[in-house]
């Protein structure tokens, strides 16, 4: 007959055998994921880590994705063939450490997913000759990163950029990778198409459209010769560029023709001058090497970074000269030499003062002195004087004291010994070659007071 006691027994050996059954999963799952857990997809319960990372790599390796397009199958990759390549211990460890072996049990009744790092790169494949091959099918573009654009209504603006038709191998590794994480088996290439790099909202088109709007609204101002020019801004919107990198430059060319334009007005080469004579008063002299202009290039590079700068002010334009007050109003100043021909007199004027007033001797007739406004542009002691005298056909050599050439024809002042008489028509009869016969005192004080580019108005 079967007894209470021994149906007490069973019981106790039964509860006895389940508890020995949940301390042995216990032991189990100690090194093991719980039932039930997943990463990315990929069942790794019951699997110590290493395990989990060895089948998590042979999972995703297995796995095929159809590349598609506009609906359309484009190719078909093997992730095996992409050279992949996993570093899930991290995240595994994390997950695995926060399982408690004790509830393995609940566990076989509830789905526990691994808590993922979406940052995170632990699977990286190689898609560079997928995208490759992709690219050389069909014409494929890249993309076009913002630009600044103008337009007389809007003036300068910032224009979006555009995505290309060219895959990007980094999209396309991302787009394959999220994939692997939902289980898709087709990816839409789409979302790997080569995107702007500058847009918009970049802060080199934002510092760009800054920069334009002061280099716009620079009140600069250009001083030459007495006078303001304030530079237009529409004059500076018209020189504005911009090149491939967005980098706003100008168009030195144009700057350059406005510069040109203006050096055709304040330029004082070629042009004769009224000049107020010590005996005749104001008479006109006829051009000669004596003048100042603007130095174009140098003015060109000078005003350009001035205006890049963006900062107001008043800018003085690089000239150069061969004599005189380069870039002013008053070209000779009041430190001159004044050859009258007519009067056959020289005067030196030094500061305003006259150092000198003289009897000179000119040249002679078929040899006369060409008047010009010229400049000192060569000082020498005690040299020869040498040249071809065309009356007598033969070659000459003169020492004299003192010589001072003020133009590109060789003509100059100098002490002449050989001259009984200085002054009057002594220049018809016996007058020089063409230069000024001076008496030596004379020529030494004004050796002394003169400078290479020291004005000498020579006039009828």
């Amino acid at each position: 007959m079967f007894s209470l006691k021994k149906k007490l027994t069973i019981a106790g050996l039964s509860v006895l055998g389940l508890a020995a059954a949940y301390l042995g999963g216990i032991g189990y799952y100690s090194d093991r994921f719980t039932p039930n857990t997943e990463y990315k997809s990929v069942d790794i319960s019951n699997l110590t880590l290493e395990e989990a990372n060895e089948h998590i790599a042979k999972v995703i390796s297995d796995q095929e994705f159809k590349l598609v397009e506009n609906g359309e199958e484009v190719a078909t990759v093997s992730i095996a063939d992409l050279d992949p390549s996993f570093d899930t211990q991290s995240e595994l460890e994390q997950v695995y450490y926060s399982q408690n072996p004790n509830n393995w049990i609940a566990s076989m009744v509830s789905n526990t997913v691994s808590a993922q790092n979406e940052e995170a790169e632990v699977i990286e494949i190689d898609t560079e000759a997928v995208a490759a091959e992709i690219n050389e099918q069909g014409d494929r573009e890249a993309a076009t990163d913002a630009s600044i654009a103008y337009s007389e209504e809007d003036g300068y603006y910032a224009v979006e950029g555009e995505a290309g038709t060219e895959i990007d191998p980094e999209l396309l590794e991302d787009a394959i990778v999220d994939q692997i994480t939902t289980g898709e088996e087709t990816v839409e290439i789409e979302e790997a198409y080569d995107q702007p790099e500058i847009t918009v909202e970049s802060e080199e088109i934002q510092e760009t459209l800054e920069q334009i709007d002061s280099v716009i609204n620079t009140d600069l101002t250009i001083e030459i010769a007495g006078d303001t020019i304030e530079l237009d801004p529409e004059q500076i919107e018209d020189w504005l560029h911009f090149d491939n990198n967005n980098n706003m430059i100008l168009d030195s060319e144009g700057v350059s023709a406005y510069l040109s334009e203006i050096n055709e007005e304040y330029s004082t080469f070629g042009k004769t001058r009224s000049f107020d004579s010590t005996l005749q008063g104001k008479v006109d002299v006829p051009p000669g090497i004596l003048g100042w202009g603007i130095d174009i290039e140098q003015a060109t590079t000078d005003l350009s970074a001035a205006i890049l700068s963006g900062e107001s002010g008043t800018h003085q334009l690089a000239t150069y000269s061969s004599g005189g007050n380069a870039g002013s109003e008053d070209e000779i100043g009041d430190s001159y030499v004044e050859i009258d021909l007519t009067n056959q007199m020289m005067f030196l004027y030094h500061e305003g003062e006259l150092i000198v007033s003289t009897e000179m001797v000119s040249g002679q007739p078929e040899a006369e002195t060409v008047p010009g406004a010229n400049a000192v542009n060569e000082m020498l002691t005690d040299t020869n004087l040498v040249g071809y005298n065309q009356f007598y056909n033969v070659e000459y050599s003169t020492p004299v004291s003192y010589w001072i050439r003020f133009d590109d024809q060789a003509q100059g002042i100098h002490d002449a010994p050989w001259q009984g008489t200085f002054g009057g028509n002594t220049w018809q009869y016996a007058g020089s070659l063409g230069c000024i016969n001076t008496p030596l005192g004379a020529a030494a004080t004004i050796y002394e007071y003169v400078d290479i580019g020291t004005p000498v108005m020579v006039f009828y």
